[in-house]
């Protein structure tokens, strides 16, 4: 029997060791002891306390009355109140009731109000708990577990062990006396690693391109020329038509790069940093000019000597001084394609000092270009007959005078503009207060354009109409084959 009594002693002394280390990391949990429970269903209202009390009333409201009582109660072991007392501590992290640490100061007098939810202890058949609810205010005392991370409470009038699951600390929150040891809590968001500075090359990069075409329509007065044999007759000065068509095209690159000391938050930080900065583009035309002809007339080079002979008879030699207007001159201006890059000091220290850049970048390009084509040219004579037409005759009459490979030149001044623009804002190890929170970086912009097409067309769609009177219809229609108005030879337009 002395054995047995030996055996069940040490076996009661392990089974309480046991559950120590069970729950000594997490103290008041679920399944620790009956009263650490989760939330119950519909609690039950509780007017009034003493109808089955636990470990019995309490004389009076203090933590010195509440721990002697407890101890006369833990000593005379009735209704088995030993064990449980011993459970109970040991879920709140104590080795039993007989732990050293508790005392009088264990036990805090206060007073729980009425609507407070929680698991409430009793005496029937055992210890048992019912899921409760205060309906008034009553008297307890609050009982801390041997951490500090939760408590529980014994009440006055009864003895009653009470419990409210929504005050059990969860592990490593606040509530936690490990929640700041990395080692018991360990939380990355909360324990980053030391900040250290990482070299990084920014590398600020941008690209544009535009093309454009349009049509420059205008007039020139010039004399008109039939050359033969180094012989030449004037037909004339005509004011005609001439239209400049062009397509241009303009490319733009921007790019800046710069070392620093950035913030290294334990993550690593990228060797280099690649920025996409926005570059726009502008293209305007500030003048242009056309020159038809050599000299500033426009020759007709005849082949056919009795053509000539026949224009002869019609027009006369061209006086001294009858060449036309030559072209203009056209200057460029100062060509600027690149910005200053602006310095910026290597920030350098301990802090992280958030640093806005703010990036820009302008380039602009001012050149002429100059072209020369040959325009294909039909001289067209036109007679209009006065008085009675027979059946089917057209009043106008036309005689092609022939088709003309005309030197035609232009040129085009233009302006490219280009501008960029864009914030970036870097966290960069300096010191606070000493290191500027604001840079300023002026980027190279690099420009290149070319106008791909540059022609001229003369005449209404290449053709320059002659008036003439009767009597030179007459005459040059002997050399010079009838045509209708748009330069063709066959239709009912004759």
């Amino acid at each position: 029997m002395k054995m047995k009594k030996i055996f069940l002693s040490i076996l009661t002394s392990f089974l309480i060791l046991g559950t120590s280390l069970s729950y000594s990391q997490n103290l008041c949990s679920p399944g620790s002891y009956a009263v650490f429970a989760d939330q119950g269903g519909t609690p039950k209202v509780l007017n009034v306390l003493g109808t089955s009390p636990q470990f019995g009333q309490i004389p009076k409201h203090t933590g010195v009355s509440a721990f002697n009582h407890l101890k006369s109660v833990y000593k005379s072991n009735t209704k088995k109140s030993k064990a449980e007392l011993d459970a109970f501590f040991v879920a709140m992290g104590y080795s039993g009731f007989s732990d050293s640490k508790i005392t009088a100061n264990t036990f805090e007098p206060q007073v729980l109000t009425a609507g407070t939810t929680g698991w409430m202890g009793a005496y029937a058949k055992g210890h048992k708990y019912a899921w409760s609810q205060l309906g008034k205010d009553f008297e307890a005392y609050k009982i801390l577990s041997a951490d500090g991370s939760c408590h529980a409470y014994v009440m006055k009038k009864c003895g009653n062990v009470f419990f409210d699951p929504s005050t059990r600390c969860v592990p490593c929150t606040p509530c936690d006396p490990n929640y700041n040891n990395p080692e018991k809590c360990p939380d990355p968001l909360r324990f980053k690693p030391k900040t250290v500075c990482a070299t990084q090359t920014i590398n600020f990069n941008g690209k544009g391109k535009i093309m454009a075409g349009d049509v420059i329509n205008t007039t020139q007065t010039f004399p008109v020329v039939a050359s033969f044999g180094g012989k030449d007759i004037c037909l004339g000065d005509y004011t005609v038509p001439v239209r400049l068509t062009y397509d241009v095209s303009a490319t733009g690159e921007a790019s800046y790069s710069k070392t620093v000391q950035v913030c290294d938050y334990g993550n690593g930080v990228p060797a280099n940093s690649n920025i996409n900065l926005p570059l726009d583009l502008k293209y305007m035309f500030e003048a242009s000019d056309v020159s038809v002809g050599s000299d500033g007339r426009m020759v007709l080079a005849l082949t056919n000597e009795k053509q000539f002979k026949t224009l002869s008879s019609v027009y006369k030699a061209c006086p001294a001084g009858s060449n036309g207007t030559a072209a203009k001159t056209l200057v460029a201006k100062t060509v600027d394609n690149t910005s200053t890059s602006a310095a910026i000091a290597d920030a350098s220290g301990t802090d992280c000092v958030k640093q806005t850049w703010s990036v820009t970048g302008s380039g602009s390009a001012n050149d002429v270009s100059a072209k020369q084509n040959n325009a294909e040219v039909t001289m067209i004579g036109v007679y209009k007959k006065e008085g009675k037409l027979q059946k089917g005759e057209t009043a106008e009459k036309n005689l092609c005078l022939g088709t003309y490979s005309i030197p035609a030149k232009s040129a085009l001044q233009y302006d490219v503009k280009a501008n960029s623009s864009m914030e970036h804002i870097l966290e960069v190890c300096g010191t606070t207060g000493s290191t500027s929170t604001n840079e300023k970086v002026s980027v190279p912009v690099k420009l290149s354009q070319n106008v791909s097409k540059q022609e001229v067309m003369v005449g209404d769609y290449g053709r320059i109409y002659v008036p003439l009177t009767k009597s030179q219809y007459n005459k040059l229609k002997k050399s010079f084959k009838r045509c209708c108005s748009d330069g063709s030879t066959s239709g009912k337009c004759f």
